[in-house]
């Protein structure tokens, strides 16, 4: 019998979990970087929202939950823990209500997630987070078809990304990061 206390052992049966929700256009991304790379989401769904989920396996502590969980928020539409039993009452205090929670289950044909608490959509999401997902390219394309790009081409990254989160509304601007995200050849995180 397989046991959910490390990492790649629930990272596998929460793939097989999402396997039938990725579609041929979706994107499941392994340790998607954020907050300039201080966080990483274990595991990003990008089909027709923005989903993440956290992995805290049996041997690993929820020490880092609330600064994941901050950085989350700004960004995924949707974001669900994946974990143990063991980490639940713990786990409860520390997200907030809108996150789902799915719990490894050990039974005869091997692991598998029970979800424990649905995922709400998220209200906290904030342009200037999502945004760093966009490469500069990416970035400089959307301002120039807005017509916002005078004056900007050669300005910092950061001057780029707090123009374009200032020119469009939070779900207009997540659709377009998905779309990004989706367009790039062969990109991996």
């Amino acid at each position: 019998m397989q046991s959910a206390n490390h990492d790649h052992q629930l990272r596998a049966v929460l793939k097989a979990h999402l396997a039938p929700r990725v579609g041929e256009k979706d994107l499941l991304v392994d340790e998607l970087l954020l907050a300039w790379g201080a966080v990483r989401a274990d595991v990003a769904l990008v089909n027709g929202t923005l989903e993440a989920f956290e992995i805290k396996a049996g041997k690993d502590t929820l020490k880092r939950l609330p600064a994941q969980v901050e950085a989350y928020d700004a960004i995924f539409e949707y974001a669900w823990l994946v974990t143990t039993a063991d980490h639940l009452p713990e786990a409860r205090a520390v997200l907030p209500t809108w996150w789902g929670i799915l719990v490894a289950k050990e039974g005869p044909a091997g692991l598998s997630l029970a979800q424990a608490r649905t995922a709400k959509p998220n209200k906290k999401r904030q342009g200037e987070h999502l945004v760093r997902l966009l490469w500069r390219d990416e970035v400089l394309s959307k301002l120039e078809a807005l017509g916002l790009l005078k004056g900007l081409k050669s300005k910092p990254k950061l001057v780029l990304y707090e123009s374009l989160a200032a020119a469009m509304p939070i779900g207009e601007l997540g659709v377009y990061v998905r779309e990004c995200l989706k367009a790039r050849p062969g990109w991996r995180a």
